[in-house]
């Protein structure tokens, strides 16, 4: 079984999840992604089933850059390996050079991934900080980047949710972003993300 095929029974399994819940999972601006396209996600983080929401909203094949300690868990870590998380040390992200070369490797071979790079969960509709060195896999490989917003996503960890969306943003193209540096462009896929969810937001 190759990667896709490994990708779309876990997409199969998460979105049965979200059948089965109460509330729905709404998802906007699938049609800015072509299917076969190698992507590099760059998401918000509020929660602890972060990766399920996104593997249930998007059809497309990805995977992601994770916590090595996420590989321990007994669910999480089995659908690690399912689909190949690129594990990555808390304390010194920036300076992961296995992880930002294997990231780089598999973008380059047509796999697209998602990286949370405020590192941590906001558990909230609010930012943190982004980290600009998580853009480094996206710089080495040339790919396009697409600024991926969650809005009441962290709500999964309580008792109470009410509705989840996922919103893809138009990818940045390589040639767009190649002459700014990591923090240039991470403050424009910033603005984008929280444009996206104020929007949201709003709507509600």
């Amino acid at each position: 079984m190759d990667f896709k095929q490994r990708y779309q029974r876990l997409n199969h399994w998460c979105k049965e999840f979200f059948r089965r819940m109460p509330f729905k999972l709404n998802v906007m601006g699938l049609e800015n992604l072509e299917p076969n396209q190698s992507y590099y996600y760059v998401s918000n983080h509020q929660g602890s089933f972060d990766p399920v929401v996104l593997v249930a909203a998007n059809p497309n094949a990805h995977t992601y850059i994770s916590k090595s300690e996420n590989l321990k868990l007994p669910v999480i870590g089995k659908w690690g390996k399912l689909i190949g998380f690129i594990p990555f040390k808390r304390e010194a992200f920036d300076e992961n050079v296995t992880m930002l070369r294997e990231a780089s490797r598999k973008l380059k071979k047509g796999q697209s991934i998602c990286v949370f790079p405020e590192g941590t969960r906001s558990k909230s509709n609010e930012l943190i900080y982004f980290k600009a060195g998580a853009l480094v896999p996206a710089y080495l490989a040339k790919v396009a980047i697409v600024p991926t917003s969650m809005v009441n996503a962290f709500q999964l960890d309580h008792s109470k949710v009410d509705s989840i969306t996922v919103i893809y943003g138009k990818p940045i193209h390589y040639a767009d972003y190649k002459d700014l540096t990591y923090d240039q462009s991470m403050k424009m896929i910033v603005e984008v993300i929280q444009d996206q969810i104020t929007f949201t937001l709003n709507q509600i």
